[in-house]
């Protein structure tokens, strides 16, 4: 293959054909006319599979949940510039989280005769303007006999770390030439450097090992470079405590003694040495954390603008972080275990993991007979209920991820999710999350505002029969939104009343809203019916059927005890 080969066929067919050549096994789409010339390679060119979403949110969603599940470069096509645009929020949170997708459309004509046409970009204005601030790279291909060359690059870059999505517009009459002769050949991933250099790995080895309050803070860059062991035997070899960035559970073990919590919420203990790997930073709003403030700050990571950016760093390494950790336990030695500091801190980290462990079992007891049903009680009968090495795909902030058996080894569960906080990223993602690990069960835990962003994803999973155990966390409210209104303050923490966060009246039954696209559920209301409905969730599951469980939820924190609205009724004044 390395001189590639010759394929004679259509535009769309010379698609198909690299597609195969990069190992791609779903088509994630919602169809076009515009890309007729590729659809129809489906039928002459066997290999892969086109999987259906009915929306192009949850097509994005879709492949970016796969990505991120069965660790590949992902492949979308959606429809032209207007099908773009509508899946723009999920191509966001794809960019934000440097997913690897290669993103495809057709390409429409606006210049050389034409420059008003439907679904179409404007005149004077390109495809790429769509996506130019939430792609790593863009590129428009008029030439069919172009088309494996820009389809092979797409891969290689959207590959090559930093990682992240690309864009590909395939012109209509390309997709649709015949006899175009092209030749086909896999785009790999460029490799990164190995290792830091010997003598930064022997300073930070050094600064590890004689700190006295250190900090080790880990990202999703582990898991891209498969450096969950090197990790472990990082953060147990120098007692590390470890923490995870925004609601990123699942980057470390939660079950395990170094384990501290989310940076967000963590005390600032006064560091003297921080090491962030792989770490994202979340900045949101207002200045750097002070918690980066240490004496000496080293940063390991795939993205050069996530190092040393929001926060200065007096050592950076870029390159896969696998090698690098590996290189610092590599000067590690038995007898450094010995120092007084490191027994000190793993005494007191068991110590404090054993005391979690503690509190989230009286939790549950103090929970068992609250009705509604306390999100925590949920977490926890969830945690101990639902199958082991789940994929965990959620989208709630205000859930009790952070309580889940979420880890390293096979029967620990992985977490799915987005950082980039654009709605309608889990039912997509969990339809994705599937096929990457068709091996696994999935489990989808969504608020209930995060389901109506794509509640045709329910007739995804039916469609392909994806045995997706969905649970909603069902408490008829924005309460992310709510309670950050209440933190704001002004009048509506004064009179109680938060705008438009209520999603009562009428009430939504989401049992109802599966079945109609084919998907059996039921609705939970009682503490004690829990656990026997996740077991049901299980069965249907591990029979190869998607499973919905309607959880109402108790509301919790400021506002947690008001329903108002802005009521309007257009009926009742004509």
């Amino acid at each position: 293959m390395s001189k590639g080969n010759k394929v004679i066929g259509t535009g769309g067919e010379l698609l198909m054909h690299q597609l195969v050549a990069q190992g791609v096994e779903y088509a994630f789409t919602n169809t076009g006319s515009a890309e007729a010339g590729f659809f129809d390679a489906f039928l002459t060119v066997p290999g892969v599979q086109p999987i259906l979403c009915l929306s192009e949110p949850l097509v994005l969603a879709a492949a970016d949940g796969y990505a991120k599940a069965a660790k590949k470069t992902s492949f979308v096509n959606v429809h032209l510039a207007a099908g773009t645009r509508q899946g723009s929020g999920q191509l966001f949170n794809a960019n934000f989280d440097g997913t690897p997708m290669v993103v495809t459309a057709a390409l429409r004509d606006n210049g050389s005769f034409g420059d008003h046409n439907t679904l179409g970009a404007s005149a004077g204005f390109a495809q790429m303007n769509v996506v130019q601030d939430v792609t790593k790279q863009r590129w428009e291909v008029t030439d069919p006999a172009g088309i494996p060359m820009a389809t092979r690059r797409a891969f290689k870059s959207a590959g090559t770390m930093p990682t992240g999505p690309v864009y590909v517009a395939y012109s209509s009459p390309a997709l649709d030439a015949k006899n175009v002769e092209g030749v086909i050949r896999p785009g790999l991933p460029l490799e990164t450097p190995t290792a830091a250099a010997d003598r930064t790995l022997q300073r930070i080895h050094d600064a590890l090992l004689n700190a006295e309050n250190p900090l080790l803070l880990v990202g999703p860059d582990v898991h891209a470079a498969g450096a969950q062991r090197e990790i472990l035997e990082l953060s147990e070899n120098y007692s590390l405590p470890t923490a995870v960035g925004f609601f990123d559970y699942g980057a470390f073990p939660m079950a395990h003694p170094n384990y501290i919590g989310m940076i967000d919420v963590i005390p600032n203990d006064g560091y003297d040495v921080i090491l962030t790997v792989g770490y994202r930073q979340n900045t949101r709003a207002g200045a750097s954390d002070d918690r980066f403030n240490a004496e000496l700050i080293i940063a390991l990571g795939h993205d050069p603008n996530m190092i040393g950016s929001t926060y200065a760093v007096d050592i950076g390494v870029l390159g896969n972080v696998k090698h690098t950790v590996a290189g610092i336990n590599n000067l590690w030695r038995p007898g450094d275990a010995n120092q007084k500091n490191i027994q000190e801190r793993r005494h007191s980290l068991a110590k404090q993991a054993k005391e979690r462990a503690e509190k989230y079992a009286l939790e549950k007891i103090k929970r068992a007979g609250d009705t509604p049903i306390h999100p925590n009680y949920l977490g926890l009968v969830m945690a101990e209920t639902l199958a082991e090495g789940t994929v965990f795909v959620s989208e709630n902030f205000r859930a009790a991820d952070h309580m889940m058996p979420l880890g390293y080894d096979d029967k620990d569960w992985s977490m799915v999710r987005t950082f980039g906080g654009s709605l309608g990223f889990g039912l997509g993602a969990a339809i994705g999350a599937q096929l990457g690990s068709p091996d696994r069960p999935t489990t989808l835990s969504i608020g209930d505002g995060s389901v109506m962003y794509g509640p045709s994803g329910f007739w995804t999973m039916a469609r392909y029969g994806l045995p997706i155990l969905t649970v909603v966390w069902n408490n008829q409210q924005y309460q992310t939104v709510r309670t950050n209104f209440a933190a704001w303050g002004g009048n509506m923490k004064d009179q109680n009343r938060y705008p438009e966060t209520f999603l009562g009246d009428p009430e939504i039954d989401f049992v109802l809203l599966a079945k109609a696209q084919g998907i059996d559920g039921a609705r939970v209301e009682d503490p004690k019916d829990l656990g026997p409905a996740l077991k049901r969730g299980n069965e249907v599951q591990a029979a190869g059927e998607p499973y919905l469980l309607d959880v109402r939820i108790a509301n919790v924190g400021a506002g947690s005890d008001q329903a108002w609205y802005m009521n309007h009724k257009v009926s009742a004044k004509a």
